[in-house]
């Protein structure tokens, strides 16, 4: 319960029970105004009977209230102080009652069914305000989460964690897969022609640096500056060709790179010479220390670069995941199949929890009766109180109705 919650309902319940005790301690002075006035008429009678009778019913009504709670007075009466004496039976009633009303398995499945969660949740994430306040949120937790495992240990920990990963996988197979799937759907032919032109670009851009470097490199004494240059021109020049002829499609030595693309895949996957090589090269980089102190290092690199951009007004994060939050709010309010998937999935987790229900029960038990009694009274006083108070106004209204109903019966046979 929250502070505001807990204030406003103390408040209530103070006006409420201020108005009953005040509407009571009226009817006393009603009562005492009534009993002294001399020779009294026909009206004022009537009055001081549904005075008495209306003190007789709020008096009854604010025992039984009180009785509830506490015992009136602070008397030793018996059957009173009833919700505190009944602690324990009550939690044990609570959870009784939850365990049947709420746990049972064919109700949890129809509310499920009957409420389609997913849609909600898709309808929710797909509006650009809850997607930013969902991003809003992760941005706000996420320094925490980093400041809380930022510690030279986990640092260490993380390494060790990735130099066992990465020593536990079986790279050869791996990266044969990986070429294989590359060479299935063509995407090998897009990366190739990509690093052909990069190499192409950096030769062109470069061209003149490149002959001006051989001109000065080391040479022979008796070898002509102009005569290096030639040889750097010949050399370049024919490195284009070889890259403009794998270049193009089709051709001889292009057929022969793809084919070698594919041999390698197969070979990475089946050969235990490739795969013993590749492992022992992976061995020797895990042990190298430059190599450790960089994976131990990894956390440093990947969190400073996360708090920087979490600190910033214009977060790429949390532009991106507020992106990525509506984008999948519409692409599930899209997609009815999904939306089926993910209610069935709801609803399976839902049923798990049946099976415990006998264990939620007890919980709820056992944390009850580990309550304070007078912390257990005052916060149910708090939340129905205000409205027990109501029972006494009534009863004062309806006791003064009653005497005035029966004084008018009383008097009408005494004069028949």
């Amino acid at each position: 319960m929250s502070a505001s919650t807990e204030n406003f309902q103390r408040r209530a319940l103070r006006r409420n029970r201020l108005i009953a005790t005040a509407l009571l301690g009226s009817m006393v002075m009603l009562v005492i105004f009534t009993t002294l006035v001399p020779q009294p008429g026909f009206w004022i009678r009537i009055v001081r009977a549904a005075a008495e009778a209306a003190v007789i019913g709020g008096l009854a009504d604010w025992f039984a209230v009180t009785a509830l709670f506490r015992r009136p007075l602070g008397l030793p009466i018996p059957h009173t102080a009833i919700l505190p004496k009944s602690k324990d039976r009550i939690g044990q009633g609570l959870a009784t009652f939850i365990e049947r009303n709420f746990l049972a398995p064919d109700l949890i499945r129809a509310k499920l069914r009957s409420i389609d969660i997913a849609s909600g949740f898709a309808h929710w994430l797909a509006s650009p305000e809850n997607a930013d306040a969902v991003a809003d949120r992760l941005v706000r937790i996420l320094p925490q989460l980093l400041g809380a495992i930022d510690d030279r240990e986990v640092r260490e920990f993380l390494g060790e964690t990735l130099a066992g990963q990465f020593e536990a996988i079986e790279l050869a197979p791996v990266l044969g897969r990986v070429i294989t799937v590359l060479t299935a759907n063509g995407f090998h032919e897009t990366l190739i022609d990509r690093f052909l032109d990069a190499c192409a670009d950096f030769l062109t851009n470069r061209e003149e640096q490149l002959y001006a470097a051989a001109e000065v490199g080391r040479r022979r004494w008796w070898i002509p500056r102009a005569a290096n240059r030639q040889f750097a021109k010949v050399i370049i020049s024919g490195v284009k060709d070889i890259i403009s002829h794998l270049r193009e499609p089709g051709t001889i030595g292009r057929q022969n790179l793809l084919h070698g693309i594919e041999q390698l895949a197969r070979e990475l996957s089946t050969s235990p010479e490739y795969s013993a090589q590749i492992e022992a090269a992976k061995r020797r980089l895990l042990e190298d220390v430059e190599v450790k102190s960089w994976l131990e290092s990894v956390w440093d690199t990947v969190g400073g670069a996360l708090r920087a951009d979490l600190a910033s007004p214009t977060s790429r994060i949390r532009r991106t995941s507020a992106t990525a939050i509506c984008a999948f709010g519409q692409n599930l309010l899209a997609d009815a199949t999904m939306r089926g998937r993910l209610n069935r999935l709801i609803e399976a987790l839902a049923i798990k929890v049946v099976p415990w229900r006998a264990q939620l029960s007890q919980f709820i038990v056992d944390v009850v009766r580990q309550w304070d009694t007078e912390s257990f009274t005052e916060r149910l006083e708090l939340v129905v109180g205000r409205d027990l108070q109501y029972i006494r106004i009534s009863g004062t209204l309806v006791g003064a109705l009653a005497g005035c109903l029966l004084y008018l019966l009383s008097y009408a046979l005494a004069d028949g």
